[in-house]
């Protein structure tokens, strides 16, 4: 983490400057930029097919579920491209029940980097900072939720080992189907 990518490359006869890319943990201050890009996240989880509520002001609601918790069970990853903050990614730490061994795990929580940055390969870094962070706290493994529709974030978990182990699906009320007695 706080690694900072920089440098010029010649390109033809044209030597020409690489953005400066600062990967680091968020501070307070960036929580305002933050939620706004989580607002864009929860819109496309959404438009992904995700039906739960959309309560007002969610960037905030979603800044305030982790903010008592920061540096401790949950770490929120920034990336900056030439200044300006374009990605985040929340991780967390959390115990799973004792029928399953009680052990403390990691999860992926949430991953949005900008749409005009993301070819520059900084969900896969901000992936690989939260891995590594993860893995100093003496956890047991990390595990990440990915929207069924959400084929790119399944094929950037799988490409630095997550393998499918739990498929969750959701009962709507108006979907719900009794069988007819006969």
């Amino acid at each position: 983490m706080g690694r900072l990518q920089c440098c010029l490359i010649i390109l033809g006869k044209r030597l020409v400057k690489m953005p400066k890319v600062d990967y680091r943990l968020a501070t307070e201050a960036d929580f305002s930029a933050v939620a706004d890009m989580y607002a864009k996240l929860d819109a496309l989880m959404h438009r992904m097919g995700m039906h739960l509520p959309e309560p007002e002001n969610v960037g905030q609601a979603w800044v305030d579920s982790f903010r008592r918790t920061l540096g401790r069970y949950s770490f929120l990853h920034v990336v900056e491209v030439d200044g300006k903050l374009v990605g985040f990614l929340l991780s967390r730490l959390k115990r799973v029940p004792p029928y399953w061994g009680g052990v403390i795990v990691g999860e992926i929580a949430d991953l949005w980097v900008d749409i005009r940055a993301r070819k520059l390969n900084l969900a896969k870094n901000l992936l690989r900072d939260a891995v590594e962070l993860l893995s100093d706290q003496n956890i047991h493994s990390i595990e990440a939720s990915i929207l069924f529709k959400n084929e790119p974030a399944q094929t950037l978990g799988e490409s630095i080992g997550f393998k499918t182990e739990v498929h969750t699906a959701r009962l709507l009320w108006e979907n719900y189907v009794e069988e007819e007695d006969e």
